[in-house]
């Protein structure tokens, strides 16, 4: 699926930030905001800054002017197609929170305040209850690999709130962490209506908190699952139960579960060959592109333990997603670090040789500090650096200039069965021929899936992790998801004119979507107009999404 894909700012904006952004553009201020919606002006604040972020802009004049266009498209949109709901199964992480019963009522207004803030921020859903508890659902909205990271941030955030009022208030918290599926009433092109929300997550994760003890957070078992897979830090001291102060060690580190890296030998033979140009002092910009879970930082890690086996210095930073307010992570360092200090370290003069520097994850950096560290990367290797950008898409200072890429397409059916195998252990599992076998052509050259379809391998349905990874990348797409599902109905594929007879709409607006769907990566269009997925993942997870 492409990263170039444009989507619109419309679907980020909840329906209370887009009637904000209305009255933005009407000259409204803050108060008057606040009075005309029935709401605490400590809200609209929250709302603007939320706005600002998900819009990209720094004051109400450019927001008025972003809504401007995002009002017409979704006119424009809205007039093309009808905004059909449908009942949707949603991976979702469930974050609840309590106070003990007798905890006072400025204590449980601060948590209440404090959880509503944190569902503004992060498209949330914020859930108050009785008996001083409340939960946050992240990805009704939209599912983002990162959902576990923001609710972990919002779970510190409501520690570190109560901790202003008094410690012991703070460590009367008691909390929890769960993950699973949630069916949800959605617009045609994704995000919540509002109507209709009802999970077992939820209330797998009441259950779950009303046995936790009074200053404790649980994790379940999904939650660590998702953990491992996304890449949250410290996870070698993460445990089912851990006191609510421990959360503040667990950070983003974006370290994913590794595998055996397979079928990358030319890929890592031209990286090899640059590292040894390196050692000679004369240095190079490479970018490492590919899909999500197609081995990009497996081979990064590769060319990294090649460097440090000749002596080298290697310096290795992850992008962080910008939900988190922070830019990178020094993996040698194990510390957070600015993009302004990454970039000085780029231009600092080599000692031992050779010199690598890897930036992993680079597509979650914003362009600005993308153009920040490109420039610092062209001073580096005039230094004799070999510098390593990896990621799905960056932006170039000089779009003419000429940069080395390598292109991580989908590994071959050998060397996927070679991976499935190393995924299966040796342990005795019946039928193993088959089931590698069956797990590859499922897997149809993707790494991730491979792995994780191995990992899960006595279920034949789509679980959790690959959930939340599939419908992470179909979300940020905001594809006609009618037009998807008339499309999975059938696993051999579909034509436009049956599937717009089907939806009693024209052919011609369904065109539309057909071909973004396509520019995506999401779908393909042969010669005979017939259309079917791209990867029979997606089509599973589409499937698996929608609900009669």
């Amino acid at each position: 699926m492409s990263e170039n894909t444009q989507t619109t700012p419309q679907a980020e904006l909840s329906q209370r930030q887009l009637q904000i952004l209305k009255l933005l553009q009407a000259g409204k201020v803050n108060k008057e905001v606040a009075q005309e919606l029935g709401i605490g002006l400590g809200t609209v604040k929250q709302h603007i800054v939320a706005i600002f972020k998900k819009l990209n802009v720094s004051n109400r004049a450019m927001a008025a002017t972003q809504g401007m266009e995002l009002f017409q498209e979704q006119e424009t949109r809205a007039a093309a197609l009808p905004s059909a709901e449908l009942l949707a199964c949603r991976p979702c992480v469930v974050l609840s929170i309590a106070l003990p019963a007798d905890a006072t009522p400025l204590a449980t207004k601060l948590m209440y305040g404090s959880l509503a803030a944190m569902a503004s921020a992060n498209n949330a859903v914020f859930l108050a209850r009785n008996g001083n508890a409340g939960d946050l659902i992240f990805g009704i909205q939209r599912v983002t690999e990162y959902d576990l990271a923001m609710a972990l941030q919002a779970a510190r955030a409501v520690y570190d709130d109560l901790s202003s009022l008094d410690a012991k208030t703070a460590d009367d918290l008691h909390g929890c962490m769960t993950a699973g599926i949630a069916f949800a009433s959605m617009e045609r092109f994704g995000g919540w209506t509002g109507e209709v929300i009802a999970s077992t997550a939820i209330a797998s994760a009441r259950e779950l908190l009303n046995a936790t003890p009074t200053g404790q957070f649980l994790f379940d078992s999904t939650a660590l699952d998702l953990i491992e897979l996304f890449g949250i830090g410290g996870t070698q001291n993460i445990s089912a139960n851990m006191h609510f102060q421990e959360l503040r060690k667990l950070h983003w580190t974006g370290a994913r579960r590794s595998y055996h890296l397979v079928g990358r030998v030319a890929e890592l033979t031209q990286l090899y060959a640059a590292l040894g140009d390196a050692a000679k002092g004369q240095g190079k910009l490479i970018f490492v592109e590919g899909e999500m879970g197609m081995g990009k930082s497996s081979l990064c890690d590769a060319i990294a333990k090649l460097c440090l086996q000749q002596h080298g210095e290697v310096s290795f930073y992850r992008g962080l997603p910008s939900v988190l307010g922070k830019y990178l992570y020094d993996t040698i360092n194990a510390a957070e670090l600015s993009a302004e200090e990454a970039a000085a370290h780029l231009r600092t003069s080599p000692g031992t040789l050779p010199q690598l520097a890897v930036i992993d994850d680079f597509h979650l950096l914003t362009q600005e500090h993308q153009l920040l560290l490109s420039s610092a990367a062209a001073d580096a290797v005039g230094l004799g650096k070999l510098v390593i950008f990896a990621g799905r898409r960056w932006h170039r200072k000089n779009p003419e200039q000429a940069v080395p890429t390598i292109s991580l397409r989908r590994l071959s059916a050998q060397a996927i069965q070679v991976l499935v195998r190393n995924a299966l252990g040796k342990g005795a599992i019946k039928e193993r021929a088959n089931k590698v076998q069956r797990i590859s052509s499922t897997a149809a050259g993707v790494p991730l899936f491979a792995v994780e379809l191995a990992r899960h391998h006595e279920t034949e349905q789509l679980t959790l992790p690959l959930r939340v990874a599939i419908n992470a990348r179909l979300d940020s797409l905001r594809l006609d998801h009618n037009l998807l599902r008339e499309i999975a109905k059938n696993a051999a594929g579909a034509n436009l004119e049956s599937i717009a007879m089907t939806l009693a709409e024209s052919v011609p607006s369904l065109q539309a979507q057909m071909e973004r769907a396509i520019a995506a990566g999401v779908l393909s269009c042969g010669s005979d107009g017939w259309i079917t997925f791209t990867h029979p993942l997606l089509r599973q997870a589409i499937e698996n999404l929608v609900m009669e």
